[in-house]
């Protein structure tokens, strides 16, 4: 005889089923109905370039710097644990004309955590944000993995979700033109492009390759006529 569905197994459904809104990347949709979660902008001649992981001391820099030679505007979606650590470095983002938004506050998948853990872990990272005076208006969750909690969280705290529609996957990647390929088969009129800043979460040499990727990504940006923007404004924010 079947075992009858307890309220356990549905409220563990409820808790894990929007995970799925991460394959949205693959589809042509830009925005999930009500505003739930976004992958893309509005199908127009700009980009907005993503930033994750960050800040760290003597990495984080280096992006910045190369974003100013390149004269390119970025979002950056940091983590509170590594704000703590680096809170003037998270002003000089803001500073240098960029945007910050939040990351959670430790860089663990939402899948593996129950709704109040998600929930506190949010608070404690808008709550170091708010330290170095800033307002986050955008959510992006660790690793992409998003579950009901993460969405009712971010509505409470006025936040939109965001993930991206494409990745450089500069882990895996053998070299930074490998990193740009991988963003340019992804690349459409309102995309919302993944890469990373630090090497928090990642291989070392990551960070190199990304690095190198950035110029060849720009030049093809360039090449379409199409402009790197913040995610504000590629999306009006929430």
């Amino acid at each position: 005889m079947a075992r009858p569905v307890t309220l356990v197994s549905v409220a563990a459904l409820a808790h894990l089923l929007p995970s799925v809104v991460v394959l949205g990347q693959w589809s042509p949709w830009r925005a999930a109905p009500a505003g739930l979660a976004r992958w893309r902008g509005p199908d127009a001649d700009k980009v907005a370039l993503t930033f994750d992981d960050g800040p760290v001391a003597g990495q984080t820099e280096r992006v910045l710097d190369e974003l100013d030679r390149l004269g390119v505007r970025a979002t950056f979606f940091c983590l509170g644990e590594l704000v703590r650590l680096a809170p003037s470095l998270t002003q000089e983002i803001h500073r240098r004309g960029h945007q910050v938004e939040v990351h959670g506050y430790r860089h663990r998948s939402h899948l593996a955590m129950t709704p109040g853990a998600v929930g506190h872990d949010l608070r404690t990272a808008l709550d170091e944000l708010d330290r170095v005076g800033v307002t986050p208006r955008w959510f992006r969750p660790p690793y992409g993995h998003v579950t009901s909690a993460s969405m009712w969280h971010a509505r409470h705290h006025g936040l939109g979700v965001v993930l991206w529609s494409g990745m450089g996957r500069e882990w895996s990647a053998p070299d930074a033109a490998a990193v740009a390929r991988r963003v340019r088969r992804r690349l459409d009129a309102g995309s919302i492009v993944l890469l990373h800043d630090t090497e928090a979460s990642n291989p070392s040499g990551s960070l190199e390759r990304v690095l190198g990727a950035l110029p060849l990504i720009t030049d093809e940006l360039a090449r379409r006529s199409w402009r790197a923007v913040t995610l504000d404004e590629l999306v009006r924010p929430p």
